[in-house]
Order: structure tokens, then C-alpha cells, then sequence
């Protein structure tokens, strides 16, 4: 996981969590179905709306090596929607606000 300022993360990803509403469309970003997501910040209404995130997803495609930039998904949920990350080496699962990560990267 990369989070902003440069810094790495290495672990596993667990879940998100979040608001009700916005869990239907977070269950489409599993380990299983998905290879890397990366996070925006987005703004309704030119700053005067609630802020959302953005978060883009590239399907996991076994047969192809690399995934071009149509293959790009996009989901946005609110922003205090949380990733849960077990860094490795620790049994403790830290927890992230989306807004502080920059992108995750998902081994199969």
C-alpha cells in the first residue's frame, strides 16, 4: 500500500468500512477480482458539497500482463470510509482513512 507523502506499507488488505449505502459498491474491490486500485479526492460541487473519494480499479485478468487505462473502473464512496491493513510482521490491523492512501496493489 502506498500512502501519500511517499510512504510504503507492506501487509495485507483486509476490508473496508464504511457507510451502509456505500458498502454495495466496495464489495466490487475484492483481492480476488481486483489487481490495483488507486484513490482520488474529489469534491461535489466545485468545494461546497461533502468531499467523496474516488477510488479506480483495474479487474484482475489472468491471461493478460498488464491492464490498460480502459480497463479502469471507477466507484466513489464518502470520505471517512476506512481500509483496514495488517502491515506485515504485526497481528495488530491498522486502520486508514481512504484519503491518506495513494493506491494498493493486491496479490493473487
Amino acid at each position: 500500500m502506498e500512502l501519500r507523502g511517499d510512504k510504503n506499507v507492506l501487509g495485507e488488505f483486509m476490508e473496508f468500512k464504511g457507510k451502509h449505502e456505500d458498502m454495495p459498491l466496495l464489495k466490487k474491490v475484492k483481492r480476488s477480482k481486483v489487481s490495483r486500485f488507486v484513490i482520488q479526492k474529489s469534491t461535489l460541487f466545485g468545494g461546497f458539497g461533502r468531499s467523496r473519494v474516488q477510488i479506480l480499479y483495474s479487474p484482475r485478468d489472468y491471461r493478460a500482463e498488464g491492464t490498460s487505462s480502459s480497463e479502469w473502473k471507477e466507484i466513489s464512496v464518502k470520505q471517512y470510509t476506512e481500509i483496514h491493513f495488517q502491515p506485515l510482521h504485526s497481528k495488530k490491523v491498522r486502520k486508514f482513512k481512504l484519503s491518506s492512501v495513494a493506491s494498493v496493489t493486491l496479490s493473487a
